[in-house]
């Protein structure tokens, strides 16, 4: 009688864990870096983490300029009208705290507004303790430049002066 060879299971099981492994982590910091690369000159990652329900990136930036490719306004009913069109836009506008503007667009489209607070809410879970602290230091600062993402739901706070932005994002 001939015997069929025998597979040893633990291999299997070790590549399917590791697919799965993979499949739980929301980000990669490589692909983070190239679409935000299309908006922002990104020096180096300062901190980044992903899990399968958040990821946080903090980078420092070459300058404090936005790319053209993200259209900039200047209120919150134009950066949803852009957000529509384009699926993102960024915020700039000086004197205004990003929660300040956070709240204003939740007021003006409460369906956006509340996606963006949510994915900074989301996002703690995933931050280390520098990434929490600018995190919330640009939240207050009146010179942050606010973006968001529809398609990826993130959150994008740059902070012209200190050369730094960090992207927040939740379960999505």
């Amino acid at each position: 009688m001939t015997r069929a060879p025998r597979h040893n299971p633990v291999p299997v099981a070790c590549l399917a864990a590791l697919v799965i492994l993979a499949a739980c982590q929301r980000e990669q910091e490589a692909a983070q870096r190239v679409w935000l690369g299309q908006w922002f000159a990104l020096g180096e990652t300062l901190s980044f983490v992903a899990r399968r329900d958040c990821a946080v990136g903090l980078y420092s930036v070459v300058n404090a300029q936005v790319k053209s490719a993200l259209p900039v306004t200047r209120d919150v009913a134009q950066m949803r009208r852009e957000i529509a069109g384009r699926g993102a836009a960024a915020l700039d506008f000086p004197g205004q705290a990003a929660d300040a503007a956070l709240v204003a667009m939740a007021n003006h489209h409460r369906e956006t507004g509340m996606a963006m607070r949510r994915a900074g809410i989301e996002a703690r879970a995933c931050m280390d303790a520098r990434s929490e602290s600018v995190f919330r230091h640009a939240l207050d600062d009146g010179e942050t430049v606010l973006a968001w993402d529809g398609a990826r739901r993130a959150l994008l706070l740059m902070m012209p002066g200190e050369g730094l932005l960090v992207v927040a994002m939740g379960e999505g």
